[in-house]
């Protein structure tokens, strides 16, 4: 391969993951004769077209795009392509079953989401597709807090992120990769569809990313008119948490959490209380942060005021062999439901500490679990 083509390629690579944009029609048609067959550059050419209100053309090139990302297996992402290209031109009834054949003719079934395109009907499928809400976040967005109403099924289309899950178990490390593994395709913990459900994590972008989504009200509509859609998503999200266990059944088949008593002041929460002091439990712990849940209660306006203060926590076990005091910020602050009853959490995000006392802390949270 020539430099001027490792040139192409290295540019190509940029273009996908979003670190330089191009708004040259003529540049993408020169990279197209030598990349014909890359659904990425007929999507961001697709997009440009779209932004300089080429309408007609645009659809051209979602079309290709759509048939080059379903002859890779690449099932969402030519849904989403199609999807676009029918919000230019609506379809007949032909183009539309022409796609579904394509798409299910091509699909791998290699992942959960994939085996879920899989199974669905021609009518499930349209449904699905005309309901889909497509967006694009840049790098360091936050998707979902923690506490947040579950009120969306996600699907990566593109791009990369992070979560930060309260409680993680004996994770030390405060985020975990979310889209590397199979399973993180698809997130938002809206199953089953009759009941609320509140995020037990923090979600964000790493990168520039392309997500689809479709809300549980859609979800519910879609189910009421095909009830066969139903156990489907319900076998989608079962596939999903056996993946998820498998990364950690090991380890925490093996540990049991010990409760972790803390004491806690909270700094400048009001002007006329200077100082805000709770006891309580940690639930989560790692070398980032702790997830708080007070004893008593806490009323709106205060829960509220207690965001972005500074915290000092002192934590120990049942033995009060082990103690450490610890300053931090609190990031989020929500009333929950825990074991049945309400409580108040806190997220605490700790400041940064020198090597011997993160190194302590470590050793602190390993003393948090005992084998079985």
């Amino acid at each position: 391969m020539s430099e001027a083509v490792h040139l192409q390629s290295s540019i190509v690579s940029q273009i996908i993951d979003g670190s330089i944009t191009i708004d040259s029609i003529g540049e993408y048609q020169s990279m197209l004769k030598i990349f014909p067959d890359n659904p990425y550059l007929h999507r961001a050419l697709a997009d440009l077209l779209v932004r300089r209100r080429s309408f007609a053309a645009a659809a051209d090139y979602y079309d290709k795009t759509a048939r080059l990302f379903a002859q890779s297996g690449m099932v969402l992402q030519a849904i989403v392509a199609k999807m676009l290209q029918w919000q230019i031109v609506k379809p007949n009834l032909k183009a539309i079953k022409h796609f579904y054949n394509d798409l299910l003719e091509k699909n791998p079934r290699s992942t959960p989401l994939r085996m879920f395109f899989a199974g669905l009907s021609f009518h499930e499928l349209t449904a699905i597709v005309t309901r889909l809400e497509r967006f694009v976040l840049p790098a360091g967005k936050v998707v979902k807090k923690f506490g947040d109403v579950e009120a969306n099924l996600y699907m990566v289309v593109s791009g990369s992120l992070i979560r930060r899950t309260y409680p993680s178990s004996n994770q030390f490390a405060s985020k975990e990769q979310l889209v590397e593994t199979p399973e993180m395709e698809v997130f938002g913990e809206v199953f089953p569809l009759d009941k609320e459900h509140l995020s037990q994590s923090y979600t964000e972008t790493t990168s520039r990313v392309e997500l689809a989504k479709l809300t549980r009200e859609s979800l519910i509509g879609i189910c009421s008119q095909y009830p066969a859609m139903e156990p489907a998503l319900n076998e989608l999200f079962g596939s999903l948490t056996r993946l998820a266990a498998h990364h950690h059944v090991k380890r925490r088949s093996r540990r049991h959490p010990i409760p972790v008593r803390i004491r806690m002041e909270i700094l400048h929460v009001q002007d006329r209380m200077p100082r805000f002091t709770a006891s309580g439990f940690a639930r989560d712990l790692s070398i980032g942060g702790a997830c708080i849940l007070l004893d008593e209660p806490v009323d709106a306006v205060l829960a509220r005021d207690m965001i972005d203060k500074e915290a000092i926590i002192l934590m120990s076990l049942p033995s009060d062999a082990m103690a450490l005091n610890i300053r931090g910020t609190v990031i989020w602050s929500r009333n929950l439901v825990s074991e049945g009853e309400a409580t108040h959490a806190l997220g605490i995000q700790f400041q940064p500490m020198p090597p011997n006392m993160s190194g302590l802390l470590l050793v602190f949270a390993d003393n948090l679990y005992h084998a079985s």
